[in-house]
């Protein structure tokens, strides 16, 4: 399925019946290169980006409302993007960057 470049609520991803159970949360911190195919909303004012990395992972990636100002809402469905994961205090990695490929 195709998505628009838009964030889709909680309630259109039950509604449209948009299966995300194959997206796992990115455990360790690496740099790598993932296509952005969904943005959703999410809980407590994040948003969850769903990505499907050059090796064949499906990463669902947390976008925590205080990133806000580093862009990750305004990323593009559909492009490639040098994504930088960082250490998190949680045990699992947090997007860093994300720069878009070819600039």
């Amino acid at each position: 399925m195709k998505f628009e470049n838009r964030i889709y609520s909680r309630a259109e991803m039950r509604e449209q019946e948009i299966d995300t159970s194959d997206f796992a949360i990115m455990t360790e911190a690496e740099e790598v290169e993932g296509t952005l195919v969904l943005k959703a909303d999410a809980r407590n004012q994040m948003l969850r980006l769903f990505f499907v990395l050059s090796d064949g992972r499906k990463i669902l990636t947390p976008v925590f409302w205080w990133q806000r100002s580093a862009g990750f809402y305004d990323l593009t469905v559909g492009r490639k993007y040098r994504l930088t994961y960082v250490p998190g205090k949680d045990g699992y990695a947090k997007l860093g960057t994300a720069i878009q490929e070819g600039d």
